[in-house]
């Protein structure tokens, strides 16, 4: 995880580890789509096409959420000093502002507002025991 900083122009670097990564991987050719979680994901390309295929298979009620992730995905690429350019639409949806949470999961990174990213790991460390105990039930850290 790394804070970062949004600049005037809503655009954020990639700190350089990644961003050798992401360029390794797709020739710096990304996907940045909303989750339902509030967050912005970032796939590069290659890891998108499966999602989105799996997505678009969704039916009835999942429905909203391949509309929601598919439908604002933007493909895009990094530029010449590693930073994408994330749509006014996209921040907002996101609750963007200033300072955000860079953080790699697997295949993707989740772009989070810093605040929100706080809250969701404070709600964690806030569960009582047995909850949490239910939670971690088969994970092994």
């Amino acid at each position: 995880m790394a804070t970062l900083n949004l600049d005037s122009k809503g655009r954020l670097a990639i700190p350089a580890r990644h961003r050798e990564l992401l360029l390794a991987r797709s020739a710096g050719r990304l996907v940045l789509t909303v989750s339902p979680d509030r967050c912005l994901l970032l796939y590069p390309q290659s890891d998108w096409a499966p999602v989105r295929d799996e997505l678009n298979k969704l039916s009835g009620a999942q429905s909203q959420i391949r509309r929601l992730v598919v439908g604002h995905a933007e493909e895009m690429d990094m530029d010449g000093a590693g930073r994408i350019l994330i749509a006014p639409r996209l921040r907002q949806l996101a609750g963007l502002e200033k300072e955000i949470a860079f953080v790699g999961i697997g295949n993707k990174f989740e772009i989070w507002d810093d605040g929100q990213w706080s809250a969701k790991n404070q709600a964690v460390f806030n569960l009582s025991p047995a909850d949490l105990e239910t939670q971690m039930q088969g994970i092994v850290l």
